[in-house]
């Protein structure tokens, strides 16, 4: 997904479009039908790209997607490629409000994971590496792999208990990161921060990039330890 702060210039324009427009249609009304996808070959890669939806990552032993429609007939339309190794799940919306597709998206380990929604919410529980972009909405990952997020406008929080690169950019929103209590090399640029628990050393092997020019930013330690610095 290339460097994380080449994008800023966009996140921040992409918060600011959509900063009027709610999130009526994502993750409610009526589900007019259930599919799923299971690819026919291994796969190394997952991409999911979509319009508005909720879209949880989950580990599994398989690799497959359940997804959920809530839109009037017509409305919606899921497709999906594999190639390569590479499955990728197109879902869109014909009509902005009142429609949207969930999905649950299942991972093996290995498997690495790529989100792409419009407007809506990404939640990851127990995965590996995971490249995540939403212009609108929440993220919520809890990984052991390189973690990326762009988010336009919303809130995002990382847990993570041994990745070893953290990259975060919120164009309008906040940032919640809790990692080990150890030394991380920290690059911060926010309205606000806050550093509890977490040493920052420009020669750890751990590196988090954190970005929110108009909110703020928290790093935690997961379990309690002594001493704060603040990079």
């Amino acid at each position: 997904m290339g460097n994380i702060f080449s994008h800023k210039k966009s996140l921040i324009q992409g918060g600011l479009l959509v900063a009027g427009v709610s999130l009526q249609g994502v993750g409610c009304g009526e589900i007019r039908y259930r599919d799923g996808i299971q690819p026919t070959q291994q796969v190394h890669r997952i991409e999911v790209h979509g319009d508005v939806g909720v879209i949880e990552v989950v580990p599994s032993d398989v690799a497959k997607i359940d997804f959920a429609v809530r839109a009037p007939e017509g409305a919606a339309h899921v497709q999906h490629t594999e190639f390569d190794g590479v499955l990728v799940v197109n879902t869109r919306c014909r009509t902005p409000i009142l429609c949207s597709v969930d999905a649950e998206v299942h991972v093996p380990s290995g498997v690495q994971v790529e989100i792409e929604l419009d407007r809506g919410e990404v939640w990851a529980t127990g995965v590996g590496d995971i490249d995540v972009s939403v212009g609108e909405g929440e993220v919520d990952l809890e990984t052991s792999g390189r973690t990326t997020v762009q988010l336009g406008q919303g809130a995002a929080r990382v847990v993570s208990a041994s990745s070893e690169q953290i990259r975060i950019a919120v164009g309008s929103g906040d940032i919640d990161v809790r990692v080990s209590p150890s030394s991380w090399n920290i690059s911060l640029v926010a309205a606000s921060e806050i550093v509890r628990g977490v040493a920052h050393d420009g020669d750890a092997v751990g590196s988090m990039e954190l970005f929110a020019p108009a909110g703020t930013v928290t790093v935690r330690a997961l379990s309690p330890s002594v001493g704060v610095q603040t990079p």
